[in-house]
C-alpha cells in the first residue's frame, strides 16, 4: 500500500498574507486607476457581484493550478458580503484570495514510483523485480495522479494568498499590495469579471500622465528627460560587457526605468523631497496646505548612470549620513525612502518606492482615545489612509508643476549645488537656526 508523510508534513495548507492591511496593522499598496462602468456607490448590486465571484477553492488543482475570487477581507474564509462587513463610507474594503494547488514534481514522481513498485509485487530471492508492461506503467501513473488529486481535495499542497483591496469609489482609484505582474494580472481579471471595470497600475509615469491629462497638459511629458545633477562617473556600465556606453547627451540612463522611461520622475520626486527636507525644512506647499516631510529609517540608492551600483542605508537620519552624501556626489539616486509626513493634523510613517510610487509600512496615527467599536476603528483607518494618499498625490503634483515649469532651471541648479556640497545638512540647519 501507499505510504503517507508523517503527520501530513509534506502537504499542509500554507497561507501567504501581506497583513490585514486596511483593517489593522501597517498598510502596503500600489495604486490602480479604475475606468469603465464603475458604480457611483457601494450598493446591493456590487455586493451581489462580489458574491457571484467569491473564491471557490475546489477549483484549484482540479484542471487548473490556481483560482482567485473575492473574500470580505476579515479572514480567508469569509464570503458574507454586505455593507456591514466591507462597506466603509464611500469605500469598499475587501480582499482577493488566490489559491494555488500544485504537488511538487519530486513528490509526484515518488507516488508514481511507489505505485509501480506495488504493481511489480515482491522481489525474487535474487532481488530482481519483473518488468512492467506499458499498460501497467500507465495505470501506475493514473494511480499517482488520483492520489495527488485526492490530497489536493483534502486541502494538501494548497497555498493561499490574501491580498487586501480598498476601492475608493468616488476617487475611481483602487489600492492593493499587488506590485508584481502576476498579482496585478489576477486582480485585473477579477475586477473585469466582477464589476466590468478596467484597472491600470499607476507608477510614477502613469500617475503623472493622469494628473496632467486631467488638466489638458499631457503633451508636456513628451520631451522630458532625466536631469544630470553630477558628471557621469568613470567606469563601465554594469549591464554592458562591451565597454563604456557612449556619453549621448550627457544625461543619466536610469537603467531600472528601461521598461517605462518616464518612471524616473518618481525617483526624481524622492530626490526633490530629500532636497526640500535638507534645504527648506521639509516644507512642501501644496494647493490645499503646507506639508512637512522628513526622510528617516530607510534610504536605498542606485547609480542613475548604471555604473556605480547600489547601497542600502538603515537607521535614524540616513539622509544626513556621510555615506548618503557621498552617494549623491557619485551619481546615485534614491530608489526607496522612509518618510515621515505631517499634514491635516496627522503624522504618517512609511516607505515609498520611487519608480512605482508603491507605499509599504504605512503606519496610521493612533487616536488619543481608543475607538469604541471595531467598525469605527476601521473607518478611521480608511479615512486616514485616503487622506495620506491625497496628500502624497498633492505633493507629487506640486513637484510635477515645478519640474515642468519655468522655475525648474533655478531649482535644478540649486539641487546641483546642494549635491556638490554633499548636502551639507549641518550647515543648512545652522543657517536656518541663525535666521530664526
Amino acid at each position: 500500500m501507499w505510504t503517507t508523510c508523517p503527520g501530513g508534513a509534506c502537504g499542509a495548507l500554507r497561507s501567504q498574507t501581506p497583513g490585514m492591511g486596511f483593517r489593522q496593522g501597517s498598510i502596503a499598496y500600489s495604486r490602480f486607476a479604475v475606468s469603465g462602468s464603475a458604480p457611483s456607490v457601494a450598493d446591493g448590486g456590487l455586493y451581489e457581484s462580489l458574491h457571484d465571484h467569491r473564491i471557490r477553492p475546489d477549483g484549484a488543482g482540479n484542471g487548473t493550478e490556481s483560482v482567485s475570487g473575492w473574500i470580505t477581507g476579515r479572514h480567508v474564509f469569509d464570503t458574507e458580503f454586505g455593507y456591514g462587513s466591507c462597506g466603509f463610507g464611500m469605500s469598499l474594503a475587501v480582499a482577493m484570495r488566490v489559491d494555488t494547488a500544485k504537488v511538487p514534481a519530486d513528490i509526484r514522481r515518488a507516488y508514481r514510483a511507489m505505485a509501480e513498485d506495488e504493481a511489480r509485487g515482491p522481489a525474487t530471492a535474487d532481488g530482481e523485480q519483473r518488468r512492467l508492461s506499458r499498460n501497467e506503467r500507465l495505470q501506475a501513473k493514473e494511480h499517482a495522479e488520483r492520489r495527488c488529486m485526492d490530497e489536493i481535495s483534502a486541502g494538501m499542497w494548497r497555498r493561499v494568498k490574501h491580498v487586501p483591496v480598498l476601492w475608493d469609489i468616488p476617487g475611481a482609484t483602487l489600492f492593493a499590495p499587488a506590485s508584481s505582474d502576476a498579482l496585478s494580472k489576477e486582480l485585473r481579471s477579477l475586477c473585469e469579471a466582477a464589476f466590468e471595470v478596467r484597472i491600470d497600475r499607476l507608477g510614477a509615469a502613469g500617475l503623472a500622465a493622469k494628473l496632467l491629462d486631467a488638466e489638458g497638459r499631457g503633451g508636456e511629458l513628451e520631451d522630458i528627460r532625466p536631469d544630470a545633477f553630477t558628471a557621469r562617473p568613470s567606469g563601465q556600465a554594469r549591464d554592458d560587457g562591451e565597454g563604456e556606453k557612449p556619453m549621448g547627451d550627457g544625461r543619466p540612463e536610469v537603467p531600472w526605468c528601461a521598461h517605462e522611461p518616464l518612471d524616473f520622475l518618481g525617483n526624481l520626486f524622492l530626490l526633490w523631497l530629500w532636497w526640500r527636507s535638507s534645504e527648506h525644512r521639509g516644507e512642501i506647499e501644496t494647493p490645499g496646505e503646507t506639508v512637512h516631510v522628513m526622510i528617516d529609517r530607510v534610504l536605498d540608492m542606485t547609480c542613475a548612470w548604471g555604473i556605480g551600483g547600489s547601497q542600502n542605508l538603515r537607521g535614524d537620519g540616513p539622509a544626513s549620513s556621510a555615506e548618503a552624501r557621498k552617494a549623491l556626489q557619485a551619481g546615485k539616486w534614491p530608489r526607496r525612502c522612509g518618510l515621515v509626513v505631517v499634514a491635516s493634523g496627522q503624522q504618517w510613517m512609511l516607505s515609498l518606492q520611487g519608480e512605482s510610487l508603491a507605499v509599504s509600512g504605512l503606519v496610521i496615527p493612533q487616536p488619543e482615545e481608543p475607538d469604541e467599536h471595531e467598525r469605527a476603528a476601521i473607518e478611521r483607518r480608511v479615512d486616514s489612509m485616503l487622506t495620506f494618499d491625497r496628500t502624497l498625490v498633492a505633493m507629487y503634483r506640486t513637484f510635477l508643476d515645478e519640474r515642468l515649469g519655468r522655475r525648474w532651471s533655478a531649482t535644478s541648479n540649486a539641487m546641483r549645488d546642494w549635491i556638490a556640497r554633499a548636502g551639507a545638512p549641518r550647515a543648512a540647519a545652522m543657517a536656518g537656526a541663525a535666521g530664526a
